[in-house]
This record gives structure tokens, C-alpha cells and sequence, in this order.
């Protein structure tokens, strides 16, 4: 414990040495960590690196209440959940795409309700604020992750999860007006 301390000591003061030593150290364990968790060969080592180097950029506010150890494995579960996360996200878009590609062979009732859904999307969103709008469109049309959107537009986690529950709210509202017509 109290040689952890002099390496978290170091690295807060930007040693880069310790920082070598500590990821020489766990790098390979941390690798065949992550590799039990994703059963993918490659993308661990990534994993890896991301959190030595997002332990590197946020060195100085580093508080690392449990042992070094468990938080650098805790920090890999962590990012490989998220990745595998995203890659659900992202089958989904897939399938949707399919289903969107399948929806084009639809006949012409189909397409009517297809633009009539659309612009009542659009219409929707227009009477949103700025910020709700943006973030819906980074999460939803372009497929950003809360994290990464709360990171490009400088604000908390919450505050994008919060901003997609306004405009998921009403957008519900307003499909369940225009499907009781």
C-alpha cells in the first residue's frame, strides 16, 4: 500500500518513469484480462491502452480510494463493458438499416406514414432547445455515445442523459398525439 502511494505520488507529479514501470508491470495481465472478457484478439490491447492513457491525462485528479491493482482492473472491465456495449449499439443500427433498406420496397401507404413520421419527428425536435436538439441528433443520427457527447460539448454525463430523456419524452408525446388521430 504505501509503495502504491509513492507511484500514484509520481505519476500526480507527471514521473513518467512511474508511469513506465506501472504499465510495463501490468500491461500483459491486463491484456489477458481484458481478452477473457471480450474473446476478441486485438481489440484488448486497445482497451488496455486506453486506460493507461486516461490514467496519464488525468493524472493530477487521480484519488484512488482502493488499492492501484483493483482499480486498473476495475478501469478495463469498465471499458471493455463499454465497448461491448457499443458494439450492441451498433448491431442495432445495422439491423435497423436492413430493416430501413427492406422498408423501401414498401408499397405506397407504407412511405405515406414513413414522411408523415418523419417531419413529425422534425417538428418535434424544432421546438426543443438548442442543446436537447444537438444532443438527440449526436445520440440518435449519428450514434455518439453519452460519454462521448458529454465530452465534445464539455458537459456531465447527466446532463446528456437528462437532455435525451426531454426529448425522448416528447417525442413519445407527440407520436402518441398523431397515432390517436
Amino acid at each position: 500500500m504505501i509503495k502504491e502511494r509513492f507511484i500514484l505520488a509520481a505519476l500526480k507529479r507527471g514521473d513518467i518513469k512511474a508511469f513506465e514501470n506501472l504499465f510495463h508491470s501490468y500491461y500483459p495481465r491486463l491484456c489477458r484480462y481484458a481478452e477473457t472478457l471480450l474473446k476478441t484478439e486485438g481489440l484488448p490491447e486497445e482497451i488496455v491502452q486506453d486506460v493507461f492513457y486516461n490514467i496519464w491525462k488525468k493524472r493530477k485528479e487521480l484519488a484512488i480510494k482502493i488499492s492501484l491493482k483493483s482499480y486498473l482492473y476495475r478501469s478495463v472491465y469498465n471499458h471493455a463493458l463499454m465497448h461491448l456495449r457499443k458494439y450492441k449499439h451498433e448491431i442495432r443500427l445495422d439491423e435497423n438499416w436492413a430493416v430501413n433498406q427492406a422498408g423501401e420496397m414498401a408499397g405506397p401507404m407504407e412511405k405515406i406514414d414513413e414522411k408523415e413520421i418523419s417531419s413529425l419527428v422534425s417538428a418535434t425536435l424544432s421546438t426543443l432547445p438548442e442543446r436537447t436538439r444537438v444532443i438527440f441528433t449526436l445520440n440518435r443520427m449519428e450514434g455518439m455515445t453519452y460519454r462521448d457527447i458529454a465530452e465534445r460539448l464539455s458537459v456531465s454525463v447527466k446532463t446528456v442523459e437528462a437532455n435525451m430523456s426531454k426529448a425522448l419524452k416528447a417525442l413519445r408525446r407527440s407520436l402518441n398525439e398523431y397515432s390517436s388521430y
